[in-house]
């Protein structure tokens, strides 16, 4: 239980009650807190006829159940799951984002749902979602609509969802949820019937809508967010996530070094949901066994698409030959195609190359290993804070990235100089030639620029 929902769940326990509730948010973690809402106002045993679950279809539907007077008497709750109503032009970019996400961990229905969501936000229609599944988008329009590049892992979340929710016969719902919205705010400004509580969730809102204004003056808003909130930011917050796995690991009577703490949260960090389903199983894999141990974590999670993913760009951030040519074979056997894991590689450059522009000019270009990160936070950080007319930006997107991982970003920029770097992507680019037009094996190319980007000197870090 979070701490915003832990206080909910004691102000209602000493008879605080709202009327309405919105948790925003991790879809799971939102989920699990409406839950807990829920058994804090409804005992267990008369939850299956004084609460009712419902989505946007039926919102037309949700004053007349909220007027319903459970048959045990108390209090009656209709809950909302995943509203619409709250999304707009100016947030669909976090739906984007959480939809590809979502692809990620292979959890597709809510993939569909979001990027279905995200689309109605953006005003468009079917003709562009057929466009999309065709791989038809013109470069202008995507980034008009999304706010991320389109990179090969990107173009593919695209194509593969949308052509599997197009195949359906999926609608695009209705812009921003308008119609909805209307019914919620009309549903709350009247306020909540007496004796009745009404609960949303949301993976993104628009703080700026007029029903969130309306929930905010008149009932609770609970953040469920796991994130920083950083623009292009994906994994959890590493405090959260932290505190998440020891505590499960807790209840499961074992104990858990740091190190495989930080192996499961650089490997499953996207949602609280794909965070318990591998704790789940490292829990299943370690039997009766007391401490959890990196070890373990790796063989439960190495085979895993992002672990494999993550070990690569690590491997190189490291100059670690063994290791990226270890996660470039765990792809091949994957069926990560080429292309894609070119694009990994030539995004991981272009960070070092921005961090490594960072450290060159104001950081006296290095970054000692040993600094712990506490320090690095007391004492690096606010070297880049300070405003300088010579920074041509690569600061201030260092500064924007969550400090962890810029402090990591930092310390492997530190194993190379630029100009190893900038032929590095000058490899890339020859590699992604020779893909295209020698007819040589694609895991040979791909090896080979491995090999080449993690020799030359070796670096002190």
């Amino acid at each position: 239980m979070t701490d915003a929902i832990g206080k909910v769940v004691a102000d209602i326990q000493r008879g605080k009650l709202a009327g309405v509730y919105l948790l925003v948010g991790d879809e799971f973690l939102a989920r699990e807190g409406a839950q807990l809402i829920v058994d804090a106002l409804v005992p267990k045993a008369h939850q299956p006829l004084s609460v009712e679950a419902v989505g946007d279809d039926d919102a037309a539907t949700v004053p007349g159940r909220l007027r319903m007077v459970p048959l045990f008497g108390g209090v009656k709750v209709v809950i909302v799951h995943d509203t619409k109503a709250l999304a707009s032009k100016q947030n669909l970019g976090e739906l984007f984002r959480r939809s590809r996400d979502a692809w990620k961990e292979g959890d597709e229905p809510r993939a569909i749902r979001l990027l279905l969501q995200a689309t109605g936000a953006a005003g468009r229609d079917r003709a562009f979602l057929e466009r999309a599944a065709r791989g038809d988008l013109p470069e202008a329009v995507w980034r008009e609509v999304f706010s991320f590049d389109p990179t090969e892992e990107s173009e593919r979340w695209l194509r593969e969802t949308v052509g599997r929710l197009v195949a359906e016969g999926k609608e695009v719902s209705d812009a921003a949820g308008t119609a909805t919205a209307r019914i919620y705010e009309d549903l709350v400004k009247q306020q909540i019937p007496a004796g009745a509580v009404l609960i949303f969730t949301a993976e993104a809102v628009d703080q700026r809508r007029a029903l969130f204004k309306r929930i905010s003056e008149s009932g609770v808003v609970v953040d469920c967010g796991v994130r920083t909130g950083k623009l292009g930011e994906t994994q959890m917050k590493p405090e959260m996530a932290r505190a998440r796995i020891e505590d499960a690991v807790g209840r499961a009577g074992k104990r858990i070094d740091d190190d495989a703490v930080t192996a499961i949260v650089e490997r499953t960090g996207f949602s609280v949901r794909a965070l318990d389903s591998e704790l789940e199983k490292i829990l299943l894999y370690v039997g009766s066994r007391t401490e959890i141990r990196r070890a373990d974590v790796l063989d439960v999670l190495s085979n895993s698409h992002e672990a494999s993913i993550f070990d690569l760009t690590n491997a190189l951030e490291g100059r670690d030959a063994a290791g990226a040519l270890q996660a470039l074979r765990a792809l091949t056997v994957q069926r990560e195609a080429a292309q894609a894991t070119l694009g990994m590689v030539a995004s991981t450059l272009r960070g070092l190359i921005l961090a490594r522009a960072v450290l060159d000019r104001r950081l006296d270009g290095q970054l000692d290993a040993r600094v712990p990160y506490g320090t690095f936070q007391a004492r690096v950080l606010p070297r880049l804070a300070a405003d300088s007319e010579s920074d041509d930006g690569s600061v201030a997107k260092i500064r924007g990235m969550h400090p962890f991982r810029a402090f990591n970003l930092l310390k492997a920029a530190s194993r190379f100089t630029q100009a190893e770097l900038v032929q590095g992507l000058e490899a890339v680019h020859a590699a992604d030639l020779a893909l295209k037009t020698t007819g040589q094996p694609e895991g040979l190319i791909l090896e080979t620029l491995a090999v080449t980007l993690c020799g030359g000197e070796a670096h002190t870090s």
